[in-house]
């Protein structure tokens, strides 16, 4: 099956959604598919291969040259500069693709579907991480040209079938994790010395973005009510945002609290070992954090032998169970009483090792992939 896969994102880059449409494209490949990821030169000729530590070209790699101004751009117009790389890269794209033939167009973008849908010729598949817009007009445009729906969640799944689109057509295929990566642990006593941790201290640790509704904001601000030796570790995030959460820290937690930023996923992974319990923090009064996201951070945790502490929202249910998960009420007492329990329990947090491994392992990137196969080969 020849697979071209169309996605307005810089790649490689430090995001996670790069990290994931690359796992995916590399294990369609490894299953014997022609795949071929079409992005815009936003990362000038970075090898994807190398980026990413793939052994071999797996997949065919091209980068579009289209007019980038979000390379100049100052913070206050980033979003009119962002709306014209958009617009360039969609210009150069349905150039491209007019020359083209595929089995399945693949897209994370259902901007994608409505500004290519009528240049190619071949059937959709759209993987949605968020419900569509409000706008009912373009999502019937979109819904009519795909035959098949990747989402992450059956939170979002369900959405979907409100939307008007049939069950069958909707693939569930959560985010995953890459086994490859924890045969190995970090150095616990390094890291921590590193970043001036005791080893002796509690540490909770947060990896990925500080969007509001990843729920980030309110964890920081609990902090001061938690146990005055314990430190919570938070990686990730552009500078802006790790200003903003910076902001936030009582002054009665300083020194407690690290926000550290964007490093290559080896190094995140190897300093998961510095933690005793991961946190995921997904918002409540925001939809996509409360009911249709799957956080990869919650399959590295546990690949990590991590117990979670996760706000309790529905999404935070899909994959985590009570024996590797507690759950925490959405407020900051709510957090700082649940991480209390989590701290004075060491015989649970060693179950939790062990249980971890069992309740992750359908969750690797090679699963997931399967899973979008079959899907695929479903409908062409």
């Amino acid at each position: 099956m020849k697979i071209i896969y169309v996605e307005n994102v810089r790649v490689p880059s430090e995001r996670a959604h790069a990290y994931q449409i690359v796992q995916t494209c590399a294990w369609l490949a490894r299953f014997g598919h022609e795949v071929t990821l079409v992005n815009p030169s936003r990362a000038g000729d970075a090898d994807v291969f190398r980026a990413y530590g793939l052994p071999e070209r797996l997949f065919a790699h091209v980068m579009l040259r289209a007019w980038d101004p979000l390379t100049s751009a100052p913070s206050f117009v980033k979003a009119a500069a962002y709306g014209l790389q958009r617009w360039a890269f969609v210009r150069a794209a349905r150039q491209w693709v007019r020359s083209q033939q595929a089995d399945a167009w693949y897209t994370r973008d259902p901007a994608m579907v409505d500004a290519l849908g009528g240049t190619v010729a071949g059937p959709w598949a759209l993987e949605l991480h968020d419900a569509p817009n409000n706008d009912p007009a373009r999502w019937a445009r979109i819904r009519d040209r795909v035959q098949r729906f990747v989402v992450i969640s059956n939170g979002l799944k369900q959405k979907l079938i409100e939307l008007g689109v049939p069950a069958f057509r909707v693939c569930v295929a959560h985010d995953g994790y890459d086994p490859a990566l924890f045969r190995t642990a970090g150095d616990r006593h390094a890291e921590r010395t590193r970043l001036g941790i005791p080893d002796d201290a509690f540490v909770a640790i947060y990896t990925g973005s500080f969007y509001p509704w990843k729920g980030t904001d309110l964890v920081v601000r609990a902090w001061t009510r938690t146990n005055p030796t314990a430190h919570l570790v938070m990686l990730g995030g552009p500078d802006a945002d790790r200003k903003r959460i910076a902001a936030l820290i009582d002054p009665s937690a300083l020194g407690r609290v690290h926000i550290l930023s964007t490093v290559e996923r080896s190094r995140t992974i190897a300093m998961l070992a510095i933690a005793d319990v991961g946190l995921l923090t997904s918002s409540p009064t925001h939809a996509i954090g409360r009911d249709y996201t799957s956080p990869l951070k919650q399959f590295e945790y546990l690949a990590a032998g991590l117990p979670v502490l996760a706000s309790d929202v529905p999404s935070s249910h899909e994959v985590l169970e009570a024996r590797v998960a507690r759950y925490y009420e959405p407020t900051e007492a709510g957090f700082a009483s649940a991480l209390a329990s989590v701290l004075n329990d060491n015989a649970w947090r060693e179950t939790v090792r062990v249980a971890a491994a069992s309740v992750v392992a359908p969750y690797t990137w090679e699963a997931r992939a399967r899973i979008i196969e079959r899907c695929l080969l479903e409908r062409v």
